[in-house]
């Protein structure tokens, strides 16, 4: 090997996927010790979460949030709080998955589901002690539970939470 040349190690470049790139927002309704969980109806099974969905084509990521608190509880999102935590995760059916969790406490009006997918079957404002139960028993998958849990353990914001398949990435 002379002075010009480098010794690398070759690494075989991922796979290529295909498939849709997702922009997910959520929001993270708080009102003193109290919090907003949303009830769902997904592959058949029934889940509890926070509010939030997926960026429309052209819509800026406040906006989507705006609309999916609006339709999936019927509160008024009055100002976007700051960002909690940001979720990547990969799977086969959504190879590029970012989910933005935002800290909201500016809210009002009365809770009543309006969610154009029927997905959403109710909306509820428990104590947190309460909602951390029902999270932690929810069949919600692992990105959409482990992260909220952690942030609404410590209130510690800016983590990135990273998922291939379900299975935590450190």
């Amino acid at each position: 090997m002379t002075a010009n040349d480098t010794a690398t190690t070759a690494v075989p470049a991922p796979a290529a996927v295909t498939g849709p790139g997702v922009q997910v927002v959520a929001a993270l309704l708080r009102r003193d010790d109290h919090i907003v969980l949303v009830q769902e109806q997904r592959d058949g099974k029934e889940m509890w979460s926070v509010p939030g969905g997926g960026v429309e084509r052209g819509e800026l990521l406040t906006e989507a949030l705006v609309r999916e608190v609006k339709e999936e509880t019927g509160l008024n999102l009055r100002a976007v709080g700051p960002l909690a935590y940001l979720v990547n995760t990969t799977t086969e059916k959504y190879p590029s998955t970012v989910v933005l969790t935002f800290d909201c406490t500016e809210w009002d009006g009365e809770i009543a589901v309006h969610d154009p997918d029927g997905k959403v079957t109710g909306a509820v404002l428990l104590p947190l002690t309460e909602a951390k139960a029902v999270l932690a028993s929810s069949t919600a998958t692992r990105p959409e539970i482990e992260p909220l849990l952690d942030y609404l353990d410590s209130l510690s914001a800016g983590r990135v939470w990273s998922y291939r398949d379900d299975l935590p990435i450190e």
